[in-house]
């Protein structure tokens, strides 16, 4: 065993007669960097799931990348894009790409039996993934798309069902402005709320051919392409965006239409921006947690080197140099550390198990998006979090260090 940690050990024993203020210290600074590094992985455990839930969401409206009509939104009916496009597999093929999905958009009016509401109905295909609202469905089923003739189904936002007072199973009649004004039927077959209020207010999901046909657009043509990343809540990396912009650029036809890339955090940024401040609050209280522990640490080391001066007189006068003491200890104080950190591990991802399964802290959706305080716990996050902390609080440590190399062993030895 290494002779400073065989003295560190010995430090605050139940051998050790000495240091009972110490002691008191040492049982104060655990407690200390136990409520500190608990309230960080908690901390750094909600922030993920906040970023995981309301960017998931996010991104399930329109995927990572939208490839639409230059100069125009993919909800433009004037400006459609001809399909398919010639590089759609090239993009498939890239490592990080999960799928390409065409999408078709049309605004108009829905009647309930006394309000009207404004209604965007995007149309998908039967390949489509709508797992991300299987899992906000409150009525109902996912319309069936894999018939040969169009549906007229459509599954609608919670909010829209509010407004008009619709269930699963009704029938409603949509209006859509033109040069004459068209009009559909369309059956509810189910009721869906994702919680976010901007997006569910007026959609509702229905066939791609039939918003193809109230578009007037002949059937190769669509409103844009989705492109839905393996990387899900992640974001679009600059790397990735470089990679798809050079799959177009290299290898569009002419008789391709031309198309322009929106990446998620442009096309929402006001989300990402709240998230992104949201990182901020973490990084603010991670600094201080690690300041509270870190300074709380100091106390108990200096109460610890000041009840120990004969020792330190006595060690340096046996030939220890003041770098040697300091060890000893920098080592005693690691042991309170990592002793404190363990309980705080304990307590902080014990929170994050129970919150994830029994959703103990509730919130407004309103306001948060979320129904819940939502948790990601990783344990790649937990380890870097706990390593960063630790290095941290050790760093801190090297201050109280120093007045070890005041200690003159001629007089400190004679000090009961």
């Amino acid at each position: 065993m290494n002779f400073n940690w065989f003295i560190a050990k010995r430090i605050g024993n139940k051998a050790d007669a000495t240091g009972r203020l110490s002691k008191m210290g040492t049982v104060i600074s655990v407690v200390s960097v136990a409520v500190s590094v608990a309230v960080i992985v908690a901390v750094t455990a909600v922030a993920d799931g906040f970023r995981n839930e309301i960017a998931g969401k996010v991104r399930s409206f329109s995927g990572d990348v939208v490839l639409a009509a230059p100069g125009s939104d993919i909800l433009n009916v004037a400006k459609p894009v001809d399909a398919p496009l010639s590089y759609l597999q090239k993009l498939q093929e890239l490592p990080f790409v999960q799928r390409v999905s065409g999408v078709a958009y049309r605004q108009g009016v829905i009647k309930g039996e006394e309000e009207i509401s404004g209604l965007m109905l995007k149309g998908v295909d039967s390949l489509y993934n709508l797992e991300s609202y299987s899992g906000s469905l409150l009525q109902g089923t996912l319309p069936k798309l894999n018939g040969k003739a169009p549906s007229n189904e459509v599954v609608i936002s919670r909010s829209l069902a509010d407004a008009l007072n619709l269930n699963a199973g009704d029938k409603i009649t949509a209006y859509f402005p033109d040069e004459q004004l068209k009009v559909r039927r369309f059956t509810i077959s189910g009721v869906f709320d994702t919680g976010l209020e901007q997006f569910d207010k007026y959609l509702a999901i229905g066939d791609i051919r039939q918003v193809v046909r109230l578009n007037g657009w002949g059937g190769n043509q669509l409103s844009g392409y989705e492109i839905f990343l393996n990387n899900e809540a992640a974001g679009v990396t600059l790397e990735q965006e470089d990679a798809i912009a050079q799959v177009i650029y290299e290898n569009s036809l002419t008789e391709d239409s031309q198309v322009a890339a929106t990446v998620l955090q442009e096309k929402y940024y006001t989300f990402f921006d709240w998230l992104n401040l949201l990182d901020l609050n973490v990084v603010i209280v991670l600094s201080l947690m690690i300041a509270v522990a870190g300074f709380n640490m100091v106390s108990s080391l200096l109460i610890m080197l000041f009840e120990r001066i004969s020792q330190i007189g006595l060690l340096k006068a046996l030939g220890m140099t003041n770098r040697a003491v300091a060890k000893v200890f920098i080592a005693k104080a690691a042991m309170v550390v990592m002793q404190g950190m363990l309980w705080g591990n304990v307590l902080g991802v014990g929170f994050c198990l129970l919150q994830g399964k029994y959703h103990i802290l509730t919130l407004n959706p309103q306001d948060y998006f979320v129904p819940w305080v939502p948790v990601s716990l990783e344990a790649s996050t937990v380890i870097i979090t706990n390593l960063v902390a630790f290095a941290a609080i050790m760093a801190i440590m090297l201050l109280p260090c120093l007045f070890i190399s005041k200690v003159d062993p001629a007089t400190t030895m004679r000090v009961k």
